[in-house]
């Protein structure tokens, strides 16, 4: 199993990374293959077309499309900004879409600075994740509280939250298996 943890923020001082370190930390203790794609690091420019269809693609874009296809899963973590996931992870299922994610099961992690844990960003990311004809995982990870659950390095500081964050792990495993 290739599991790629989409880091779907690049805001400055994003919160959301935390629960992608946390969770790419996790999952490798536990022997799975896994990376983090770090949105930060990709630079996508504004959304013009599907990598597929662009008349010059970058090669950056072609190298990281490929690093998506060989993998096996996927999970998306995303702040929720006024009620939505981050543009820059909606840039990035736009400009990737269905080759790269299609018939694969996929993951949501959801982040706030409330008590909610981006509920609204989780259930709009889900229906996404069916328009590009992939599979959601019916648990969702909604992390409330962010700054209380991990460090900037995504340490766990708050041990409930590990047996959270474990159980989402061990859902989304098997249903990746099941793949």
């Amino acid at each position: 199993m290739n599991i790629k943890i989409v880091s779907g923020s690049t805001r400055i001082g994003r919160n959301s990374h935390r629960v992608a370190l946390a969770l790419n930390h996790k999952m490798t203790t536990l022997g799975i293959e896994c990376s983090i794609v770090d949105l930060n690091e990709i630079d996508l420019p504004p959304f013009e077309e599907r990598l597929s269809f662009l008349p010059e693609k970058s090669d950056r874009l072609v190298e990281v499309s490929n690093e998506l296809l060989d993998s096996t899963g996927f999970i998306f973590v995303t702040p929720e900004y006024n009620g939505g996931i981050s543009s820059s992870l909606k840039n990035f299922i736009d400009t990737f879409g269905r080759p790269e994610f299609a018939g694969k099961p996929i993951a949501v992690a959801s982040v706030s600075s409330g008590d909610l844990g981006g509920i609204r960003a989780a259930i709009s990311l889900q229906q996404l994740i069916l328009a590009i004809q992939a599979y959601p995982q019916p648990q969702m990870l909604t992390v409330g509280l962010v700054e209380d659950q991990l460090n900037v390095e995504g340490q766990v500081i708050n041990p409930s939250f590990e047996d959270k964050m474990s159980s989402f792990i061990n859902a989304f495993l098997g249903f990746a298996n099941r793949f």
